[in-house]
C-alpha cells in the first residue's frame, strides 16, 4: 500500500560526488489525475535510475526496487531494468562484514561518517502524503541525507564487495 512521494539521487561520477537531487510528487511535471496519482513520478524515477550503470542502495532490492516495480505495474508500465544493482545492506550483516546491525544508521555510527541520517515522524510522512508542502520538504531533506550517508558508506564498504548483480 502507499504511493511514491519522491525519489532522491546522489550521483558519483569518476569518483566525484555531486549534490543530491530529488524528483517529487508535487512537481507539476509528474502531476497525475489526482494528488495521489504517482504514475508519472514512478516512470520518471525508473527512467532516471536506468541512466546509470550501477545503482547503489540500502535495502533497495527488497523494498525500493520492488515498491517502484509495484507502482509501475499499477500504472501499466514496464518494470525497472537496472544494469547493475548493489544493495549494501547485505554487506553490513552478512559474510562480508559483521558490523552488528544492517541498519544504515548503525553503519553511519560504526564508521563515524561525516553526514548523519535525520529522524522523521510518521505524522510528517502522513502530512506529506496528504499534500502538505512543508512536510514533503522535510521528507525530501530526510531522503537526501540518506543518499549522502549511503555514498559515504559505499566508499567504506566497497572493498568488501566481490560481485555485482542485477
Amino acid at each position: 500500500m502507499g504511493r511514491i512521494l519522491c525519489g532522491s539521487f546522489y550521483r558519483i561520477i569518476d569518483g566525484k560526488e555531486t549534490k543530491p537531487y530529488t524528483l517529487r510528487l508535487d512537481n507539476k511535471a509528474y502531476a497525475g489525475r489526482s494528488k495521489i496519482d504517482d504514475n508519472k513520478l514512478a516512470v520518471a524515477i525508473r527512467d532516471e535510475l536506468e541512466k546509470y550503470h550501477l545503482i547503489v542502495g540500502w535495502n533497495s532490492k527488497l523494498f525500493d526496487a520492488a515498491f517502484l516495480n509495484a507502482r509501475l505495474a499499477k500504472a501499466g508500465e514496464r518494470p525497472l531494468h537496472p544494469q547493475l544493482h548493489l544493495d549494501l545492506m547485505y554487506y553490513a550483516g552478512g559474510c562480508s562484514m559483521r558490523i552488528g546491525s544492517r541498519k544504515l544508521l548503525n553503519v553511519q555510527k560504526y564508521f563515524n561518517l561525516a553526514d548523519a541520517k535525520t529522524e522523521i515522524g510518521w505524522d510528517n510522512w502522513n502530512l506529506a502524503a496528504g499534500g502538505d508542502k512543508d512536510a514533503l520538504d522535510e521528507v525530501v531533506h530526510h531522503c537526501e541525507q540518506d543518499t549522502k550517508v549511503l555514498a559515504q558508506a559505499y566508499w567504506k564498504m566497497l572493498p568488501a564487495v566481490a560481485n555485482l548483480h542485477r
